[in-house]
């Protein structure tokens, strides 16, 4: 049996999480990938099988003993080949292939299930048009590492169909990112990083949200409400160009919190951002789930201008990168908060660079 390890970085969040949780699979992340173009199913499915299993996270295996949560890899799992699903005499499709990831999703999927941590599927809609269907447990993955694995698995294929050699995992053994962890719980940084997030707690104002009805005790829903905001004409463009002393990614976080606070009629609120906590770390190239949303306090004045709030605001989060490896569910912990108390933020930003 491979070393038992302690869970690290956001798994003990997302293990209590889900033992508080009175919904049964809403620690399971998934998505789709849509696939044009001839695809080789039985290949891709084959480069699944072998893409997964250079994942270690996603063959750990867990357990709990008085009161102490372990993980170890299970080297003995062997995962099966994904389902190859044909629905293009179907009348419907697209809305087939979407009750099926729905009702996949609507089963308990907690990690003491029994149920498979981890599945993929692949759907015929179409001639030329597939969906790849994934999902994982969230003690398994992150919003970083669960792209990283779909690269993998895409990039075996390709080498396949190229009649070249199986690629090597790019991934690092889970171990190296536990020990590291480990390490930083005993070191000065840590207790640094708990000196900044105690004061920064002290000033954290209320969270906000886009809702005014209470999370707890609303049902789960897999449905995904999007809102997509552009600029026309090269807007965004010609305003970066007029304050050229703001970086294009200052400008685009102070439009957000600008917007969320108009939404929210709030002037002082706290939202999460969200750290990957892996550059110059092993788990830079780990699966593991490691990204730290982290609280950030939004105080907007009436007098600021718009590039004095871009500024003001990425100053904090540099001080706030810093200190990123510190967990969120910590800062919770030392201001003697409880879980189910308030949290430390209710609404999110996230920038992904294109």
């Amino acid at each position: 049996m491979s070393q038992h390890l302690p869970l690290v970085a956001a798994q003990p969040g997302i293990w209590m999480a889900e033992k508080l949780s009175d919904l049964p699979s809403a620690w399971s992340v998934a998505h789709y990938v849509e696939l044009t173009g001839d695809v080789d199913a039985p290949l891709l499915a084959r480069a699944v099988v072998v893409g997964l299993a250079q994942a270690d996270t996603l063959r750990m295996r867990f357990t709990e003993d008085n009161g102490e949560v372990w993980q170890w890899v299970d080297d003995a799992l062997i995962f099966e080949l994904p389902e190859i699903i044909d629905l293009r005499t179907n009348i419907d499709p697209h809305g087939t292939a979407q009750a099926l990831m729905l009702a996949d999703l609507q089963q308990d999927l907690r990690v003491d299930s029994g149920k498979p941590l981890v599945f993929h599927q692949l759907i015929h809609v179409a001639d030329n048009r597939w969906y790849w269907y994934q999902r994982y447990h969230h003690l398994l993955v992150d919003g970083f590492s669960f792209p990283a694995i779909t690269r993998q698995i895409a990039n075996i294929y390709c080498t396949w169909l190229r009649g070249e050699p199986t690629p090597a995992s790019p991934f690092t053994p889970f171990a190296d990112v536990v020990e590291e962890y480990q390490q930083y719980r005993e070191s000065e940084a840590w207790q640094r990083d708990a000196a900044f997030w105690a004061e920064q707690r002290r000033q954290l104002p209320p969270p906000a949200s886009l809702s005014p009805a209470p999370l707890p005790g609303r049902s789960a829903s897999a449905d995904i409400l999007r809102l997509k905001l552009e600029f026309t004409d090269g807007e965004f463009r010609q305003l970066a160009t007029q304050l050229s002393g703001v970086q294009r990614t200052d400008l685009a976080l102070a439009l957000a919190a600008l917007w969320l606070g108009r939404l929210c009629n709030r002037m002082d609120y706290a939202a999460g951002f969200i750290f990957m906590r892996r550059l110059g770390s092993a788990a830079l190239t780990a699966t593991g789930p490691v990204l730290n949303v982290l609280p950030l306090g939004i105080h907007i004045a009436a007098q600021e201008t718009l590039p004095e709030l871009a500024t003001r605001l990425a100053a904090q989060l540099k001080k706030m990168r810093r200190h990123q490896r510190y967990d969120a569910e910590q800062i919770v912990r030392d201001s003697g908060r409880a879980a189910g108390d308030e949290p430390l933020f209710w609404s999110g930003t996230q920038y992904q660079g294109i």
